[in-house]
């Protein structure tokens, strides 16, 4: 009798021998808009996205809170909306921020971020005092409520803040103006990453005493916006420590790497993560996965290798599909420490009937291989 689907997935992540390859996709964000349209297929309607999983015959990927965060008393939040803008402030005693999300008229709801929390230098004293008025907390009642969802047929991880410089430079500034201020002001802006990095730390060491054996980020890596030198400067540090206290409470550290990548596989190994997720190849990116899967097996784990576009009409037809994830299987499917995923989700227009033709393909690989 075979193991069941999450010791097969944690064989995988370590990089142990597996009995079976395992495809594990990501439609969260199908499943929330697609939910709200009344355009789930027929044939899944009223499934949870667990059980829409299981129908689909692909292995659970669930992502729950463990570690939460706060402001002391000092912070002071308001917010307000007029239309489909929503304005939040946030009041220290040393200053005012605030931002400025636009919601989108359609069922989605997404948000974009208008205008970021920082504009000028001013604005970093205040920040400042949000990163260390902040307290963070473990909670477990979301993960036993999905713990008993799951079962054996998945995994549960959580998420944890990114790299300080990807929180300061996307989140929190805006890449192009972050730029400039690091240049302008670069003692300013190195002393805000290392506040955030020693805070987001504090984060890792609850979740290392924390229920979730995978521990990942939130970094939406891309050499476009962290090149090799700044990935040296300020990933691989943060990563390294990462790993220390996440492997202290037998953790594994992964990665959200849904960029672009080529100019970063040679540093993968050494990085400090034991797994990067989403890896998006070509079309997508540059990213070959024979390519990257030879320099990169049994050093680190990849799981992605499905262009998200190619799950959709505009992205290739079924019959292309199916080759593709054929000859994908063939050439990387046997790589230790490889798991078949998505790059980077499926997305909310895609043809569904595509992510059981994957399942499919991957039955018939599995058989074949056993």
């Amino acid at each position: 009798m075979g193991i069941n689907r999450k010791d097969q997935y944690m064989r995988a992540l370590r990089r142990e021998p597996v009995e079976v390859l395992t495809w594990a996709p990501n439609f969260d964000y199908w499943y929330v808009v697609n939910t709200a349209n009344g355009t789930v297929p027929p044939e899944y309607r009223g499934l949870s996205c667990n059980d829409l999983l299981r129908a689909v015959d692909g292995t659970i990927w669930r992502r729950v809170t463990v570690v939460e965060s706060q402001y002391d008393d000092s912070v002071k939040i308001t917010s307000e909306q007029q239309g489909n803008r929503i304005v939040t402030r946030y009041h220290t005693p040393v200053g005012e921020l605030n931002t400025v999300q636009l919601v989108s008229d359609d069922s989605s709801r997404t948000c974009f971020l208008k205008e970021h929390l920082v504009k000028s230098i001013d604005d970093l004293k205040p920040l400042r005092y949000l990163i260390e008025a902040t307290h963070y907390s473990l909670t477990f009642e979301h993960y036993e409520h999905e713990a008993a969802e799951v079962g054996d047929d998945g995994i549960i991880l959580t998420c944890l803040p990114p790299v300080p410089y990807i929180q300061f430079a996307k989140t929190d500034v805006g890449y192009e103006n972050a730029y400039y201020l690091l240049m302008d002001y670069p003692d300013e802006v190195e002393a805000i990453i290392r506040a955030y990095h020693d805070k987001f730390l504090e984060a890792y060491r609850f979740a290392a005493r924390g229920p979730c054996e995978l521990v990942s980020n939130g970094d939406n890596m891309d050499q476009l916006t962290c090149p090799p030198h700044y990935f040296r400067k300020y990933a691989v540090p943060y990563y390294q420590e990462v790993r220390e206290i996440l492997h202290a409470g037998g953790k594994i550290a992964q990665g959200h790497w849904c960029g672009q990548l080529d100019q970063l596989i040679p540093l993968m190994p050494d990085c400090g993560l034991d797994v990067i997720e989403a890896m998006t190849p070509k079309p997508m990116s540059q990213v070959a996965m024979r390519s990257a899967m030879d320099l990169l097996e049994g050093k680190i784990t990849v799981q992605g290798g499905i262009p998200s576009v190619f799950m959709c009409d505009v992205g290739c037809t079924r019959d292309e599909l199916v080759r593709y994830i054929e000859d994908l299987l063939e050439q990387v499917g046997h790589c230790r420490g490889f798991i078949l995923g998505m790059g980077d989700n499926v997305p909310d227009a895609a043809d569904f009937a595509r992510v059981k033709m994957v399942s499919e393909v991957v039955a018939k690989y599995n058989e074949s291989s056993h």
